[in-house]
């Protein structure tokens, strides 16, 4: 993993009270720098707003941009746009604690905040859930006939077609409600 950059951390201490804008551009090489992201190629923006306020700070990140990722249905590369708004508090406390999501306590002797794995998790979080294309003819045709060969009936319940010609009777049933008729 490359060492994060300077370029992701903003120095707060100095900052006058108020709303302060920030840009960030999130490009191949940011994700290349950790080890297990999903995203490979992407373009990114994010406008970011930092309030400051006398006992701390909200970030606004509004993230919107795109990835190119393989298609889950055909495997050929698909471009998805994303778009997400995230929210993180900063207080200032007793001691560093960054264990909640949208919560960050500063402790008295920080000075900046490094938004460099925020920016990466909050990428991730904007990726749709699937990555297909838009319309199955935009896939790649050759996988998706071949696909086709393999393609379950589930129209057919034929896990339970056979039950239906089975013709059970219980003679213990016909007793039964005899009794309860008396």
């Amino acid at each position: 993993m490359v060492k994060p950059s300077k370029e992701y951390r903003i120095p707060f201490l100095g900052l006058k009270l108020g709303k302060h804008q920030f840009q960030f551009t999130l490009k191949d090489e940011f994700f290349d720098s950790f080890e297990f992201s999903e995203i490979e190629r992407a373009g990114i923006n994010v406008d970011l707003e930092l309030e400051k306020q006398s006992t701390m700070m909200i970030l606004d990140f509004k993230i919107s941009g795109f990835v190119i990722m393989p298609c889950d249905r055909c495997g050929d590369d698909v471009n998805q746009p994303v778009e997400a708004i995230q929210k993180l508090v900063v207080k200032y406390g007793e001691e560093t604690i960054d264990n909640e999501d949208e919560l960050l306590m500063l402790g008295p002797s920080e000075y900046e905040i490094d938004l460099y794995h925020y920016l990466y998790e909050y990428a991730h979080l904007a990726l749709p859930i699937r990555h297909v294309h838009n319309q199955l003819s935009e896939c790649n045709q050759q996988v998706i006939s071949e696909l086709e060969k393999y393609r379950i009936d589930t129209t057919a319940n034929t896990q339970w077609a056979e039950l239906k010609n089975l013709n059970y009777e219980d003679p213990e049933d016909d007793e039964f409600f005899d009794d309860e008729e008396e």
